[in-house]
């Protein structure tokens, strides 16, 4: 993966994917989006040559739905297609 140029971020409600090359309103310019839905979301402006690396990595992720997924340091998981949990449950 072009490590130097994709951002990936995990976030509460998914997976943020964004260009380190490119701003947009003084962050970086955000290629797709993967919800623990496990549906993804592209940017139109998503170039084709990222968007290859992007998909390769999401099938990593959505082979593992049914799957607990960390999101958090204070033990906060979602299930991978499901919804988020608390760390008491």
């Amino acid at each position: 993966m072009s490590k130097q140029r994709i951002f990936i971020g995990i976030y509460p409600t998914g997976i943020l994917y964004a260009d380190r090359q490119r701003e947009v309103q003084g962050d970086y310019a955000r290629l797709a989006f993967l919800p623990w839905s496990l549906v993804p979301e592209f940017a139109r402006d998503c170039p084709p040559e990222l968007r290859a690396e992007i998909e390769a990595h999401m099938a990593t992720v959505q082979a593992r739905r049914g799957e607990d997924f960390e999101v958090s340091g204070c033990g906060q998981t979602v299930l991978l297609g499901g919804a988020t949990k608390s760390p008491a449950s």
